[in-house]
């Protein structure tokens, strides 16, 4: 292995560790050790796998409805098997994971570009999924006491959407042309809304995942607090800038939730939910790990199964 290739693997790990690093060295190391051998690891782990399973189960399902919007036909035990074997990939970070799945549908027989496009659509409507439900929950419940600059950035992100959905319904011939944008298009906008409407339940438990966690681990983030600000600490940890948002989800967790531990100071408070977020962090690593390696076979058995029903129909067509 070269240099260059090492650095092209190793960077994103040293900016997560870095990041770690700098949240660390401003805590008191004593209340982080204390907490970190207080806390009920057996419960958080339970919690933390159950969570996987339930976000894999919510992500097969919402993949699948988005593939046969843009006429990518699957079985939904298929796209549950490809889906849970990316979650070895999503540990570098969000974006690899859906390259991986992409990946697979083009070892599925979907060819290679419209393998891209679905993929592309699947993570774009993923994000819009995010990006609305979490403007609409903040303008609800509580938008005066959002940080101006995290509710700005949400109100351009859904001006950004919007536009891209002007573009989506005006169908230009210059993007309509290109593969790579294929599924966008034939979607349109009744497809964009399906899928958008089928990521929900997955949003919502990528979001309460973490409440569940912190309850299990004793912090008890009342349950408006957590919707309002959780899917800032979501899109933190999507951010592909570290592995599995290592170091960017600690960071959030610390800054919007310290304050709902138990101990007496700011400090104190501080060095409970960084010793939470970094064990959650881990667990959570642990059963993605275990879903990954468990449905990898199972993918190569679904590309078997989709491959040989494509050549069947292909050879009835025939």
């Amino acid at each position: 292995m070269t240099f260059k290739q090492f650095w092209k693997q190793a960077w994103p790990w040293l900016i997560g560790v870095g990041i770690l690093v700098l949240v660390a060295v401003r805590v008191p190391i004593d209340a982080f050790r204390d907490a970190i051998n207080e806390g009920p690891h057996g419960t958080l782990f339970v919690v933390d796998l159950l969570i996987t399973l339930g976000l894999l189960v919510s992500d097969s399902v919402a993949t699948w409805i988005g593939l046969a919007v843009v006429r990518v036909r699957l079985r939904p035990f298929e796209v549950l098997a490809m889906r849970g074997a990316t979650y070895l990939l999503s540990l570098l970070n969000y974006v690899v994971g859906q390259g991986g799945f992409g990946f697979y549908l083009a070892r599925a027989g979907v060819p290679s570009m419209r393998a891209v496009s679905a993929t592309l659509f699947l993570t774009g409507t993923t994000f819009a999924t995010l990006l609305v439900l979490t403007t609409a929950t903040w303008a609800v419940e509580n938008g005066d006491a959002v940080n101006p600059g995290l509710w700005w950035t949400l109100i351009g992100g859904c001006i950004a959407f919007a536009l891209y959905l002007v573009v989506i319904a005006l169908h230009p011939a210059a993007l309509v042309r290109r593969e790579a944008f294929a599924s966008l298009f034939d979607a349109k906008l009744t497809g964009h809304a399906t899928a958008i409407i089928a990521r929900l339940p997955h949003v919502i438990v990528i979001v309460l995942g973490h409440w569940f966690a912190m309850r299990a681990w004793g912090i008890p983030v009342p349950f408006g607090a957590a919707v309002i600000s959780l899917p800032a600490v979501v899109i933190a940890a999507a951010l592909p800038i570290s592995p599995a948002g290592l170091g960017t989800s600690q960071v959030a967790l610390v800054y919007l939730f310290s304050d709902y531990s138990m101990q007496a100071t700011t400090d104190g408070r501080a060095a409970a939910m960084f010793a939470f977020s970094t064990v959650h962090f881990v667990y959570c690593i642990v059963g993605q790990a275990i879903v990954g390696i468990a449905c990898i076979p199972l993918a190569r058995r679904a590309i078997k199964s989709a491959t040989a029903r494509q050549v069947h129909t292909t050879s009835q067509c025939e």
